[in-house]
């Protein structure tokens, strides 16, 4: 078991790498949204204090808590790089509706990266395995998803199915199954939320990735 100086500076080193990555966001975030019609994707204000606290604050407490629940297990790094990379992308998601790109490749390659090191050290081929088709399984399924039609499912959310498959995955099949319904659950709640209050119909598109990035932080949490 973690002493609390333990659990407050893997805290710390969580707030510090959700900090230390929030300038490189916000330079992705920009480029995609140069990329992407100003038509579709409107004009926002910059990142204000409350949402720059949100991302730090997150990125070190949810570690933090699964860190300690797991007794320090290095077993844990994949699914914690994947939350890590997760807030980002939520913030990407929530405030522009856009999942930069190489943003997403980035984040998929260090939760693989770190899973095959995991396993290469451990001799956890088994759970390498399991995480490996879990992912691919995952990608398929968004990915014909958005074929059929991509107003379900936005290509990018395709993308980041990769990692977020393989995190989740890598915990357990079960784990892959429980984050991705809590994500269409919160999708659905919102959704007729929304049209409830008229501030939405059903052409409205919702960002899945913010709801996909808070349904497996949810799942690793519970599974710690």
């Amino acid at each position: 078991m973690m002493t609390n100086i333990e659990l407050a500076g893997c805290a710390l080193v969580g707030m510090a790498a959700g900090a230390t990555m929030i300038p490189l966001t916000r330079h992705q975030l920009m480029a995609a949204v140069a990329r992407a019609d100003s038509a579709v994707v409107p004009k926002r204000p910059a990142m204000t204090c409350w949402q720059w606290l949100a991302v730090v604050a997150t990125s070190g407490l949810l570690p933090a808590v699964v860190w300690r629940a797991v007794g320090g297990s290095l077993a844990a790094l994949p699914p914690l790089l994947l939350v890590l990379g997760l807030i980002q992308l939520a913030y990407c998601d929530a405030t522009r509706r856009l999942l930069p790109k190489n943003l997403v490749y980035g984040v998929t390659a260090v939760v693989l990266i770190s899973g095959i090191t995991i396993a290469w050290h451990t001799g956890e081929w088994d759970r390498l395995r399991v995480a490996c088709e879990g992912g691919a399984a995952f990608f398929a399924v968004l990915f014909v998803m958005n074929l059929i039609n991509p107003k379900w499912m936005a290509f990018g959310d395709v993308r980041l199915s990769l990692g977020v498959g393989f995190g989740l995955a890598w915990i357990g099949l079960s784990a892959l199954v429980e984050g991705f319904f809590i994500a269409n659950v919160l999708a659905a709640v919102v959704g007729v939320t929304l049209m409830a209050l008229r501030r939405a119909d059903r052409k409205s598109a919702l960002p899945f990735g913010l709801y996909l990035a808070i349904g497996t932080a949810i799942t690793i949490v519970a599974w710690s």
